[in-house]
């Protein structure tokens, strides 16, 4: 792998997969940490996502909540699944406590309230990142 030059890598570029129906969303997450030294892919909904994991292997997954066909809450349960489990940060614009307490429960790894701010994404992405330097090795 090609090493980056984001905070978020020691030897190796870490993996990051944005979901969101939303295509400019998407596409300003991809080009932010593409910017930053990661390795980064899109899906513009739920069952792209999990193909697209299945053989990308993120580390993490930033998962839009509400995303037509298939829900961000079926998505996480399928990214749970995947052998080694990427962590899963929620993003949302929906702000409410049980929501978020729900998500937790089912595997979120964290939760972000839209609209976004860098700082807090960033911050969190690269603690999950150095939570897992190297998940295969």
């Amino acid at each position: 792998m090609e090493q980056g030059n984001g905070d978020c890598q020691a030897s190796v570029q870490h993996k990051l997969l944005i979901v969101d129906d939303e295509v400019k969303i998407g596409q300003v997450l991809a080009k932010h940490f593409s910017l930053n030294g990661y390795d980064v892919r899109t899906a513009y909904g739920g069952e792209e996502a999990l193909a697209v994991a299945k053989d990308f292997h993120p580390q993490v997954v930033l998962l839009d909540l509400l995303m037509p066909r298939m829900t961000g809450v079926n998505t996480l349960k399928g990214l749970k699944q995947l052998t080694p489990p990427p962590k899963v940060l929620m993003l949302s614009a929906m702000d409410h406590e049980g929501v978020i307490k729900d998500l937790l429960q089912l595997g979120a790894d964290f939760y972000i309230c839209k609209p976004i701010v860098f700082s807090e994404l960033d911050s969190v992405v690269e603690n999950f990142c150095a939570d897992g330097e190297s998940p295969h090795s």
